[in-house]
């Protein structure tokens, strides 16, 4: 395989990961609502649910931005990797939801590969 395609490729798997959170943070502010989002953090058991929404729609918006425009990957990952961990634990374990569950543990291990080794590709 040429460099130059492994380069794309390497373009086209960052810009999908960040689409994954920039695109349901915008969904969660425009689409949903903050209230909506707090309803559902609510029936979690998050304390301070409206903080937390807030601070869902914040990092999955900005860092999802981070991450498509390739900017500061050693921190753009972080508040994404917590988020994606989060979910997996709280809203897909268990073995119906077993390859959702698995699908989030992907996305998690994806967000760390770029965090330590994003600028080279």
């Amino acid at each position: 395989m040429s460099d130059e395609y492994k380069k794309y490729l390497w373009i086209s798997n960052r810009v999908l990961l960040g689409l994954v959170f920039l695109i349901p943070g915008l969904l969660k502010l425009f689409v949903m609502g903050p209230e909506e989002v707090t309803g559902m953090l609510n029936s979690l058991g998050f304390p301070a649910a409206i903080f937390f929404a807030w601070i869902l729609i914040i990092v999955e918006i900005v860092a999802g931005a981070m991450i498509v425009f390739n900017w500061q990957m050693k921190y753009a990952v972080w508040g994404p990797f917590v988020i994606i961990l989060v979910a997996g634990f709280l809203v897909y374990f268990s073995i119906e939801q077993l390859p959702s569950f698995l699908m989030h543990l992907l996305i998690a291990s994806n967000l760390l590969i770029w965090g330590h080794d994003g600028k080279k590709k």
